[in-house]
């Protein structure tokens, strides 16, 4: 059992400070969706109906692939038995917990799911029961190139639409919305066990809560693993039924668990600044968290130039016209934004140990990385909205911009009713004794 010198009485406690943050979270949950909404379902044509579903989607994953990350970091730290994390990953539990509260606002996206209205995931419309559907794409094929040559033709890529008949089995309206159903059902069970097993070492009087924890982590990453790139499969990559890439689940993972390591920073400083878990977060634990951020920073850059580098000299159509797509000239200026300001000015500005240390320019950093990581949501995603059409434009907005502030009032709503139940920290973790001693090399 852990000993420490430091009294924790009233830092560790959110208090009166639950109902103000639950208020406020949900009144930019109101605000942001409500408002949001009305700008897509009040627009007079349809493609403005489209458009909201689109944004829609990004906000949620957004905020989804933040939440997901917290609960790959508190996996991750039982199973390596890490000591130095302790002081916040209650921090990740509080925000791991609102899983079940994010799949209720998963339900909506069944509309464009089954609307044959809405052009969301464009495979939904088609049946695989359609007989001739292979034939009829070769004959479009066939059409397309006999006729001149344009940027509709190549973005809309109908040479390859025959591909989509053989993915029928798998991508369908039901199997999608059963896939989808078993992802939340796993990650709840995951951060379910988890939150409470953590917090019932509270109040435990041996260590029985923390090492069950240690033995289901190892199962638990795996389940991860599969869970995240599947779902990054289905909910973003096939919005572009014919392009495929294996390496897309890595790269949403290093996108979440960086914005979700964020969002640690931004909770934890939050916290500092209203007088609670002064004494057991300190500049050594910031530290360590943007070694987290510049490492992903780093791993999340990777990734996306092995997927370039790989579609770009393997030069095979399917896999080239995701970024054709997204070097026209409404996308190209969103592609270098990703790379210089997702990936170049914050490498250099997270190298120096001093910015580490320095809580008020890591909150800075932390702030302009979950932004990066709405916009690059919004690149995956948005480009698939109109494609094809000649002289189709970049549509972003307000609407995009209210729907993911909404989205994160959501979460905030979340985090601050969950908190007014249970500590800040975990008070009677085996390892909170040398957490509060760590010091970085």
């Amino acid at each position: 059992m852990s000993s420490h010198p430091i009294s924790l009485e009233g830092d560790n406690q959110a208090g009166d400070l639950s109902p103000k943050v639950a208020r406020f979270g949900l009144g930019l949950a109101v605000v942001g969706l409500g408002v949001g909404a009305a700008l897509g379902f009040l627009s007079n044509d349809h493609d403005g109906y489209s458009h909201f579903w689109f944004a829609y989607l990004i906000a949620f994953c957004f905020v989804l692939t933040i939440v997901l990350g917290t609960l790959f970091f508190n996996i991750i730290q039982h199973l390596v038995n890490a000591h130095w994390s302790v002081s916040v990953r209650r921090l990740s539990e509080l925000t791991m917990a609102n899983i079940p509260l994010l799949a209720i606002f998963a339900l909506p996206l069944l509309v464009p799911l089954f609307s044959d209205d809405v052009e969301l995931w464009k495979w939904a419309a088609m049946s695989a029961e359609h007989q001739g559907v292979a034939e009829m794409a070769h004959d479009v094929a066939q059409d397309a190139a006999a006729a001149p040559h344009d940027l509709a033709t190549e973005l809309e890529h109908v040479e390859h639409q025959h591909f989509v008949s053989h993915k029928f089995p798998f991508l369908n309206r039901n199997f999608f919305a059963l896939r989808v159903l078993a992802y939340f059902l796993l990650w709840w069970g995951m951060a379910r066990f988890f939150f409470r097993k953590s917090v019932a070492q509270d109040t435990a009087e041996g260590i029985a809560p923390t090492l069950s924890m240690k033995r289901v982590s190892a199962v638990a990453v795996i389940l991860f693993a599969f869970t995240i790139s599947f779902f990054a499969f289905d909910m973003l990559m096939s919005l572009d039924e014919t392009w495929f890439s294996t390496i897309f689940g890595v790269y949403i993972f290093a996108g979440s668990y960086l914005s979700a390591v964020c969002w640690l920073v931004v909770m934890a400083k939050f916290l500092h600044s209203t007088g609670r878990l002064t004494k057991v977060v300190s500049d050594e634990h910031f530290h360590d968290l943007g070694k987290w951020m510049f490492a992903f920073t780093f791993f999340w850059g990777y990734i996306a130039f092995s997927q370039f580098m790989l579609i770009w000299y393997a030069n095979i159509p399917e896999e080239t016209h995701f970024f054709a797509a997204r070097l026209t000239s409404s996308w190209s200026g969103w592609t270098w934004c990703l790379l210089i300001f997702h990936f170049i000015i914050p490498f250099g500005g997270l190298l120096s140990r001093h910015v580490k240390r320095n809580t008020n320019v890591l909150m800075y950093w932390a702030i302009y990385m979950l932004i990066m990581h709405w916009v690059d949501m919004y690149w995956l995603a948005m480009p698939n909205y109109q494609r094809g059409e000649v002289g189709a434009g970049n549509p972003f907005g307000a609407m995009e911009v209210l729907l993911a502030v909404g989205m994160l009032g959501v979460l905030i709503f979340g985090i601050g009713r969950k908190s007014a139940a249970q500590a800040l920290l975990p008070l009677r973790d085996p390892l909170l004794g040398k957490c509060l001693k760590f010091k970085n090399l």
